[in-house]
C-alpha cells in the first residue's frame, strides 16, 4: 500500500515519513532447474553408498514423481500453516505401493543446496539410513528435490527420499 494511501485512512502525523526505501533483491535460481540439479547430485550419492555397502539401486522414477506435492505441501504448511494435499498424496502412494510392499519415506528441511552436506546430515537419521540401507525383494529407491527460492538468495530446500519394498515374512 503507498505511504499516501495509509496517510489518507489513518490521518496526517500518525505514519513517519519514510527516510529510506528498503527492497528485497530477489532471487535469480531457476529452481525447477536448481531442484533438478540438487536431486540428480544426492542419487549419485545414493548409489555410491550403497554401493559402498555392497548394494545395488534400482530408482523409481514414478514414486518420486509422486512426493513432489507432499514437499509442495510442507513448504505450504511450513509457511500458511496449513496442511493441503495430504489426503491426495496418501492416495497417489497406496495406488503405486502394490500389496504387500512397504513404503517408507523421509522429509526433511534445509536452508543450503549442498548435496553432499545434505546426504551426510540425511544418513545420520536412523529413519533415512534405513531408507537408504534398504535390503529385500524388489526394493525400489525414490528421491525428490524441491528449491523454494525467496528474496536475497535465501532458499527453502525440501528433500524426501524413499523406499518401497516387498515385505518378506
Amino acid at each position: 500500500m503507498s505511504l499516501d494511501a495509509i496517510k489518507s485512512i489513518c490521518g496526517p502525523g500518525i505514519v513517519p515519513a519514510a527516510r529510506h526505501v528498503i527492497t528485497l533483491v530477489p532471487s535469480q535460481i531457476d529452481p525447477i532447474v536448481a531442484s533438478n540439479a540438487l536431486e540428480n547430485e544426492l542419487r549419485a550419492l545414493v548409489v555410491d553408498h550403497r554401493n559402498n555397502l555392497g548394494l545395488g539401486t534400482q530408482w523409481d522414477d514414478e514414486l518420486s514423481y509422486f512426493l513432489s506435492p507432499a514437499l509442495a505441501a510442507y513448504e505450504s504448511e511450513h509457511c500458511l500453516g496449513i496442511s493441503v494435499g495430504n489426503e491426495e498424496f496418501q492416495h497417489a502412494i497406496r495406488r503405486n505401493v502394490p500389496d504387500g510392499h512397504t513404503f517408507k519415506g523421509f522429509p526433511i528441511q534445509f536452508a543450503h543446496r549442498n548435496a553432499t552436506r545434505i546426504f551426510n546430515t540425511c544418513i545420520k537419521s536412523a529413519v533415512c539410513d534405513e531408507i537408504i540401507r534398504c535390503r529385500g525383494d524388489q526394493v525400489r529407491l525414490a528421491v525428490r528435490a524441491r528449491v523454494f527460492p525467496y528474496p536475497e538468495e535465501t532458499n527453502a530446500v525440501w528433500i524426501m527420499f524413499a523406499v518401497k519394498y516387498k515385505s518378506i515374512l
